[in-house]
């Protein structure tokens, strides 16, 4: 919007207004007015005296905040959010620890396999097992059992067998 424009929108504008025949000739100026006539006198009425207050008597303000029963329920939050807190890292800490004993007995028992597959590679390096079998057959009269003397037994429900009692029809 150019100036002559934004003038005459203005000039039309205050042309428009109403102002009474006293003012026409003054001009204003921002939002100050200047006064013209004198303002007239008012008339002084009795008024009862105020009672002035010292300022050392004043009154304590109270300070914009929450009330006493809100501030309890802030502070028992706080307390259960502070427990559950402290519970969770006794927690946490908790884990942290079984994690290091788990590991710690891991590595006890690789060390005790090591140790007895060590002692049992040592043991079977010890025995001869031809002298083993000279022995049994010269010194204790030991005999190898024959065929009729061997009995199987397939079990179908697991690889395992518990014998409770003697199998019968075995002529000890």
């Amino acid at each position: 919007m150019s100036v002559e424009s934004r003038y005459n929108t203005e000039h039309n504008y205050r042309s428009e207004r109403h102002i009474p025949n006293s003012r026409r000739g003054t001009y204003v100026d921002g939002n100050t007015v200047r006064k013209i006539q004198a303002e007239p006198k008012r008339r002084e009425e009795n008024l009862p005296e105020r009672k002035i207050r010292r300022s050392h008597q004043r009154r304590p303000v109270r300070m914009a905040g929450i009330d006493g029963v809100s501030f309890m329920f802030l502070m028992g939050a706080l307390v259960v959010v502070l427990a559950v807190a402290f519970s969770y890292i006794s927690a946490q800490n908790d884990v942290h620890v079984m994690k290091n004993n788990v590991v710690e007995l891991q590595t006890q028992i690789s060390e005790t396999k090591e140790a007895n597959d060590e002692k049992y590679e040592e043991i079977i390096g010890k025995v001869d097992l031809s002298e083993v079998y000279k022995k049994a057959t010269k010194e204790l009269n030991m005999v190898r059992a024959g065929k009729n003397q061997i009995y199987t037994y397939d079990n179908k429900k697991s690889g395992m067998v518990k014998q409770y009692a003697d199998i019968p029809g075995v002529d000890e």
